[in-house]
């Protein structure tokens, strides 16, 4: 392929402990193999050293980072203003001409063959909002999916109810004046196509590099969740898991659950159910290994929008999975039930390893480069 020159604009940064940071990862490490990329990208001010770090990864050595500022705005009333304005907060705070400056710099050093926003957060350095005709968009959720608040804290439900309209009307924004539309999942589709007003928003798989587990010391009856408990759907969804489908898997297995905790909630949780360890937030190594020694994983969502990374972890490593039909954006090639007693038979059939055919990743990644391409480039 005719080496490339990419212009990409992020939401936030590739944090890889959070499912959405880990395919923005993936995302730059497939764009950095296609030619020369600039990526324009926020960052927050608590968030320096990450930045710092990301741009010492060796992967991303050939990177030409632009950083977008944060605009400061430590009084009260500032703060107030956000709230009130047009603009989702975590926009806005990136929306300056200072920003937009970075931006239109970035483009006309890059000439860029193919310009690419991940998200429709990802536009805040476009000044008035505007896109160019060329310009791809590719949307990883709903975005207005991903503000929706069920909980119980008054604060989060006010705030998801004044973000929501507002990262509504962005979204339906940026799908109008995209050049092109891409969606991580096919369900995704048909509601982008009715927001933008299209007709030809297409399905672009996720992308992760395969990356097979050892697999030579599987434990028989181990069954793992990967979450994360900052996003109030996982919170729902493994709090659904533990009292609906658990009690009907064989008493033999036991679950571990790692990722990120909030205040002590998700060690409390898996305390409070007999067969179920809290593991941690497992650095990258260690969750490798976990991979490799359990019998399978699940994916237990019910709600949100995209493409679940717990499935997409789970078979770029080569590990069975077990999904809610929901969230199964693979299709018949993944077993998958809503109901959660028929869940529980699907995950007792797998509980001893290499009792069910395993899942094509390599065609499956294969696939997806040969539409990244064709979305970026043709």
């Amino acid at each position: 392929m005719t080496k490339q020159r990419i212009l990409c604009s992020l939401p936030a940064l590739p944090d890889r402990t959070t499912g959405g940071g880990v395919l923005l990862y993936e995302v730059l490490c497939y764009l950095a193999s296609r030619g020369e990329i600039h990526v324009c990208i926020p960052v927050p001010c608590h968030l320096t050293t990450s930045f710092s770090a990301l741009k010492n990864d060796p992967a991303f050595a050939a990177v030409h980072w632009h950083e977008l500022a944060e605009a400061v705005s430590p009084s009260r009333l500032a703060r107030a203003a956000r709230l009130l304005a047009w603009t989702p907060v975590e926009v806005l705070k990136f929306s300056s001409p200072a920003n937009a400056a970075v931006l239109a710099a970035s483009r006309a050093e890059l000439c860029p063959t193919a310009e690419l926003l991940i998200s429709s957060r990802a536009i805040a350095a476009y000044a008035g909002y505007r896109l160019p005709a060329t310009t791809r968009l590719y949307m990883m959720d709903i975005d207005p999916h991903i503000v929706r608040y069920d909980g119980r804290s008054l604060k989060r439900r006010i705030s998801a109810a004044l973000e929501r309209p507002k990262v509504d009307r962005l979204c339906r924004k940026a799908l109008a004046l995209a050049g092109r539309v891409g969606a991580i999942s096919q369900a995704d589709v048909p509601e982008l196509n009715r927001m933008g007003r299209r007709q030809d928003v297409r399905y672009v798989p996720p992308l992760m590099r395969p990356q097979p587990a050892d697999r030579r010391n599987v434990d028989d009856f181990h069954v793992l969740i990967t979450t994360n408990f900052s996003y109030h759907p996982n919170v729902m969804a493994l709090r659904w898991f533990l009292e609906m489908c658990w009690p009907h898997v064989d008493r033999r297995a036991s679950l571990t659950v790692t990722g990120v905790d909030v205040d002590d909630s998700l060690r409390r949780l898996c305390g409070a159910n007999e067969r179920v360890t809290y593991a941690g937030c497992l650095p990258r190594p260690q969750l490798d290994a976990m991979y490799g020694r359990v019998s399978l994983a699940v994916n237990p969502t019910r709600s949100g929008s995209g493409f679940q990374i717990k499935l997409l972890d789970a078979i770029a490593r080569g590990v069975p999975i077990v999904s809610t039909a929901f969230s199964n954006r693979v299709g018949p090639a993944i077993a998958s039930s809503d109901d959660p007693v028929e869940l529980a038979r699907l995950i007792n059939a797998r509980l001893i390893p290499d009792t069910m055919p395993a899942f094509d990743y390599p065609a499956f990644y294969e696939s997806a480069l040969r539409a990244w391409d064709s979305f970026l480039f043709e």
